[in-house]
Order: C-alpha cells, then structure tokens, then sequence
C-alpha cells in the first residue's frame, strides 16, 4: 500500500509539472485545487497506516 501512495503521489507531481503547459488559467487552478485534495487524502490514508 505505501508504494501504491506513493506511486500515486509521484503521479500528482507529474500532472502538476504538466498543468503549467496549459494556456487556460482557470483550468490550472481547477487542477491545481483537485491535486492539492488528492494529496491531502493521500496524508490521511498515510496517518490510517502508521
């Protein structure tokens, strides 16, 4: 599970380098706020493990 959230916290990190290509501001901000929920939930399944 922990290289799943990993795995899955790298791919956050790779969409986020890729939203700063985009020419539509809003649409960067709307990725940027669901990549920021996804993190979050990605430290509370992390807190549930420890």
């Amino acid at each position: 599970m922990k290289i799943a959230l990993a795995n899955a916290e790298a791919a956050l990190n790779e969409v986020e380098r890729d939203t700063d290509k985009l020419s539509s501001r809003e649409l960067r901000e709307t990725i940027a706020k669901y990549i920021e929920a996804q993190r979050e939930r990605i430290k509370a399944l992390r807190r549930l493990m420890n």
